[in-house]
């Protein structure tokens, strides 16, 4: 809602004011603010004062020094949220040094700080920010540095030739926060003054139509992260300056000559095991000497993909690994051994080792092995599902038994825990001293899991034994406590020592 006065006086016509009311800030300047027709209610935009002519501040102070905008301002008796920057707002105000915008900002208008020479040094744009104008700071040619953690914008100015930071030619860095999950189309073309490597959010899923377009200066291995799903058409279209690409796992699409005349590419690595759906010329104008790696495991899918069969080197990546990846339900809880990088066809084994307090109940595809092997054909996510474990003190001395076993001398130790009778079953828990080996009688319909204590209470084996016994030749000489869980909840604790002579 603008107020327009037009006075004639002796037939010259004053300026037309542009705004609704205006505020003198603490900094010394006048701020003028424009009332908001939409569904917000009281809010308001950052507008100029005249309407008239060329020179939107004909007859006004401009602002100067660190311009500083508010997140709200008062008028009337009236408390209004500043949500946006208008167009033109401060276009040619030179004496601007440094923009501050608030949190409350989401838009911020076409050229509405166009040519601002003055504005030097760093630029945030705020995580609310959801739309940036055509050419909103064309010109800021003493910006060098803009921090982009814009995480809901949709648009930044729309096409090549009016991008929101054309003609900034000092801008030589882009650093984007930890939770922007997308680049929006036209973001940053033609913004040949970066010179960088382009260090993209772990969180990234897109990247937008000629986003780096012609950024001809952005330098060394552009590593896509993990989480990227596309990339637009044209989107590193004519960066000479890239070295390698490597296309993530998660990859779906990549649209139309995303990596045209990317001329100084020498390698493509690609991670993910279905060849992504790709557009015309996507590797267009590289040179022949280019190797694409592909994994070594889905190569024939490659090679009968449309675009990608067409490639000159098409080649798996050697030595073919994978990466096996284990972890803990909870950090606290313990660690997995036997995670890492392997050969395809690899067969090793994940062993779940509890702290003190915790133990392990089954791994997330519901596989209670543990140790639990493992042959690496696939990049797979194991998780050990942890949880605490049952107090194992209180428990009181019911046998001492001491005998000699050849070199060893053997300790055992039965002891019952919080159980006023063990069930048959549990009675039937024994070591063979000749076999080193605790028995089990898994044919027992009640046992539905046995565990495996060291001394530290640390877990070292859960689960149903295969054949009936658990290998102690296989653990190192010490205390272990083995229990047993039913389905009546009873749990049957016994301790052995093996040490040597």
């Amino acid at each position: 809602m603008k107020r327009l006065f037009i006075i004639l006086m002796l037939g010259v016509a004053l300026p037309v004011f542009a705004f609704d009311f205006e505020s003198r800030r603490d900094e010394g300047y006048t701020l003028y603010f424009n009332i908001l027709d939409d569904d917000e209610e009281n809010a308001v935009e950052v507008t100029y004062p005249v309407a008239t002519g060329s020179n939107h501040w004909q007859g006004h102070r401009q602002p100067w020094g660190e311009l500083v905008i508010p997140s709200n301002v008062e008028h009337e008796g009236v408390t209004y949220s500043v949500v946006a920057i208008g167009d033109r707002a401060f276009s040619n105000c030179h004496d601007i040094t440094a923009v501050v915008l608030p949190s409350t900002v989401s838009e911020i208008g076409a050229y509405s700080f166009y040519n601002c020479t003055g504005i030097a040094g760093e630029l945030t744009l705020g995580e609310e920010i959801v739309r940036v104008g055509r050419s909103a700071f064309y010109g800021c040619s003493g910006l060098t540095t803009l921090v982009f953690n814009a995480i809901k914008c949709e648009s930044m100015g729309g096409t090549r030739s009016s991008t929101a930071f054309g003609n900034c030619r000092s801008l030589v860095e882009v650093k984007f926060g930890a939770h922007v999950t997308r680049i929006p189309d036209y973001s940053f073309v033609g913004m040949d003054a970066l010179r960088m490597e382009l260090k993209l959010p772990e969180r990234l899923e897109y990247v937008g139509e000629y986003a780096f377009a012609y950024c001809s200066k952005i330098t060394g291995e552009l590593r896509l992260p993990a989480s990227v799903r596309q990339v637009g058409a044209y989107a590193f279209a004519q960066c000479h300056a890239l070295t390698m690409i490597e296309l993530p796992l998660r990859l779906e699409r990549i649209d139309q000559r995303a990596f045209y005349q990317c001329i100084g590419v020498k390698e493509v690595n690609v991670k993910t095991l279905t060849p992504p759906q790709m557009g015309a010329d996507v590797f267009g104008g590289l040179k022949q000497s280019v190797v694409y790696n592909v994994p070594c495991i889905t190569v024939d899918r490659y090679k009968d993909a449309p675009t990608w069969k067409r490639l000159r080197n098409l080649r798996t990546s050697y030595p073919c690994k994978l990466d096996l990846i284990a972890r803990p339900s909870d950090p606290a809880a313990g660690e997995i051994i036997g995670g890492g990088t392997y050969e395809v066809g690899t067969t090793t084994k994940l062993t779940v080792v509890c702290n003190a307090g915790y133990g392990f109940r089954s791994w997330s595809d519901g596989n209670t092995d543990n140790p639990r092997p493992v042959t690496v054909n696939d990049t797979v996510t194991y998780v050990a599902i942890m949880q605490p474990a049952t107090v194992l003190h209180e428990v009181k001395y019911v046998h001492d038994t001491t005998y000699m076993d050849g070199r060893d001398t053997i300790v055992e130790y039965y002891e019952i825990g919080d159980v006023a009778v063990p069930i048959a079953s549990q009675q039937e828990v024994v070591y063979n001293r000749d076999k080193r080996r605790i028995e089990v009688p898994i044919d027992k319909a009640d046992i539905i899991s046995v565990s495996l204590y060291n001394d530290a209470g640390q877990c070292v084996m859960t689960g149903l034994p295969k054949h009936g016994h658990v290998n102690m030749r296989r653990f190192p000489t010490g205390a272990y406590i083995v229990r047993v869980s039913t389905l009546y909840e009873d749990i049957a604790v016994r301790f052995f020592h093996a040490r040597k002579r």
